[in-house]
């Protein structure tokens, strides 16, 4: 019997930060938009993330600041266009204040032109969302993912 972990291991090194079903709707969605940009950067780290102090080794608190920070799914970037990407199986308010957190942590990139655009990507949408992705200039693409994959096989 082939696991999950096995199946999807290329994928999940791709893509760290995403789970499995996020995986799905991040491949569909590149299947119909990833030319549409010039190259897409994963798993972004920003912001300060948290020191453990100077009681610890410097290596175990570069790591500890590292695993602590944020992390944006993706940046797709059009010349020198940022597009911050959150991919979610259902969106929902919580995609909305990552977004919203992701674009004042994300520090000015040498070139960049203009405050980043935020993008959420998903399966489906909670109710009641709409009008707040309206309200905070996000661009919501839907996409149809097959989780087939998913499913344990015997």
């Amino acid at each position: 019997m082939s696991g999950l972990p096995q199946r999807m291991q290329a994928d999940r090194l791709s893509y760290p930060g995403l789970l499995p079903r996020e995986i799905c709707v991040l491949r569909a969605w590149l299947r119909l938009h990833e030319q549409e940009y010039d190259r897409v950067d994963y798993c972004v780290r920003v912001g300060e993330g948290t020191d453990p102090g100077p009681g610890y080794p410097e290596e175990i608190r570069r790591q500890a600041i590292a695993n602590s920070q944020k992390r944006i799914d993706a940046i797709a970037w059009q010349g020198q266009v940022p597009t911050i990407v959150e991919v979610k199986d259902r969106a929902g308010a919580s995609a909305i204040g990552q977004l919203v957190t992701y674009r004042a942590l994300l520090p000015a990139i040498p070139g960049q032109r203009g405050a980043p655009r935020l993008m959420l990507v998903a399966n489906r949408v909670a109710p009641d969302i709409l009008p707040v992705i309206i309200e905070n200039d996000i661009t919501l693409q839907l996409v149809e993912a097959d989780f087939s994959e998913l499913r344990l096989r015997r």
